[in-house]
């Protein structure tokens, strides 16, 4: 048995497989998508992030929409405090009829004697027979002695008696209570509240951070023999052969951030002051206020007992 030549090609392969094999890489090499274009470090990215994020901060902006709307909540509330005592003013100028026909109600004015007498008055709710509260007494044939306070002395209590002539009484005394508080109130002056002084701070931090990192790893082994693999069979028609396994590993990273924070702090200091009566309304509406305070009421009793009395003691001269 004679032997066969030997190939000086020292390939475990036959020559026709490694030709066809370099064959299908040329064409899986000519058939491959072009590589994607390389991504730029995160070092040159960060200073294009940057301008682009300081263009949609606007911080000019933020500091006017701070400045003005610290100015505009000023004077909304001064203006405002302006409104609530030229109202205050105007009410307690009426008459008094005009303000309790404005500021009182009947039922108010329900509630107001069933809680000052509520073992003689009881307040019913309404129901199907009729459409408003009303007071009844708790018993019939009653003569309370409170009703002398309204001159009904010796009157006996009953619904009419307390829906028809007692309510209106009640409904005006309530009205004159409450003008007269507010009156006085008036004529103190206007306690207003103002700012004294203070600030505005506002500020705009960046923060940008870059890293580019880049790790490679490579490793050789060798293919044992002895295992039954794919180079098996080469192995034993060329004796001695082996194969070298090489691995390349590469891990790029590109990491940017950048961020912003914006800060506005508004810092008031308020102060009390009071304006006097004569420096915000007219004389005419300041004599009808001062009539309507308590004082001026008083005044004006002490007026009405001194007119009553001096006809008599003019009688008594003449008879003498």
């Amino acid at each position: 048995m004679s032997d066969r030549p030997r190939q000086d090609s020292g390939s475990i392969f036959p020559a026709q497989s490694v030709a066809r094999a370099r064959t299908l890489a040329d064409a899986d090499n000519a058939n491959a998508t072009p590589a994607t274009t390389a991504k730029p470090p995160a070092t040159e990215a960060i200073s294009r992030r940057m301008g682009a994020m300081v263009d949609e901060v606007d911080f000019p902006g933020f500091v006017a929409g701070l400045v003005h709307g610290t100015f505009d909540a000023i004077v909304d509330a001064s203006i405002k405090q302006m409104e609530s005592f030229s109202s205050l003013v105007s009410a307690v100028a009426k008459s008094l009829d005009q303000f309790t026909e404005e500021n009182v109600t009947n039922n108010q004015a329900r509630d107001w004697l069933a809680q000052r007498y509520p073992g003689d008055v009881r307040l019913l709710l309404p129901d199907t027979e009729h459409a408003e509260p009303r007071l009844e007494p708790r018993e019939e044939g009653k003569l309370p002695v409170w009703l002398s306070d309204f001159d009904l002395d010796n009157e006996e209590l009953t619904s009419d008696l307390l829906e028809q002539t007692v309510l209106p009484q009640v409904r005006r005394k309530i009205g004159e209570q409450r003008q007269q508080m507010l009156a006085t109130m008036v004529t103190l002056g206007m306690n207003r509240v103002a700012v004294r002084d203070g600030s505005i701070t506002a500020k705009v931090m960046f923060r940008a951070a870059a890293q580019d990192s880049a790790k490679v790893g490579y490793a050789t082994n060798s293919d044992p023999a002895s295992v039954g693999n794919w180079g098996e069979r080469g192995s034993l028609s060329q004796g001695g052969a082996s194969t070298m396994v090489s691995t390349l590993a590469v891990n790029a990273q590109s990491d940017a951030s950048v961020k912003a924070d914006l800060f506005g702090e508004v810092k008031l200091n308020f102060v009390s002051e009071t304006l006097p009566l004569d420096r915000l309304v007219d004389p005419v509406k300041m004599s009808l206020i001062n009539r309507n305070s308590v004082s001026g009421r008083a005044m004006q009793e002490t007026s009405r007992g001194n007119n009553a009395t001096t006809p008599a003691a003019n009688d008594g001269r003449g008879d003498n």
